[in-house]
């Protein structure tokens, strides 16, 4: 089995970066790797709790976050520094989502056996 680190970069809703770095944490998952999902920089906006994408004509593939324990993914982070870099608090996010620091960020990558940045 080998250790996936996939990390979202890219702000929610604004495309479909976004969705589709979550399909691949899912397909991953599907095939029993051990997932750990990231999102760093403006990619933590992804994991808040109260959007409404439809307001703006987009699917809420958000939600789809939630779903992410169906398929073995534990381990779902927001980056610590990206969070108060935007202003945002732990209370803010989906629940479930482990704030983290950057010394184990790195440590998650030395960790990983594949890296995808998305």
């Amino acid at each position: 089995m080998k250790n996936i680190l996939i990390i979202h970069t890219q702000s929610s809703l604004n495309d479909l970066q976004g969705k589709e770095a979550l399909d691949l944490s899912l397909i991953f998952g599907a095939y029993e790797q051990e997932v750990s999902v990231l999102f760093y920089q403006d990619g933590v906006t992804q994991t808040l709790a109260k959007q409404t994408p439809e307001l703006i004509d987009q699917k809420d593939y958000l939600s789809t976050i939630k779903a992410l324990g169906i398929y073995d993914i534990d381990h779902v982070f927001a980056c610590d520094n990206s969070l108060n870099d935007l202003g945002l608090s732990q209370n803010e996010l989906i629940a479930g989502i482990e704030k983290i620091s950057l010394p184990d960020i790195q440590q998650l990558k030395s960790n990983a056996d594949h890296i995808f940045v998305i």
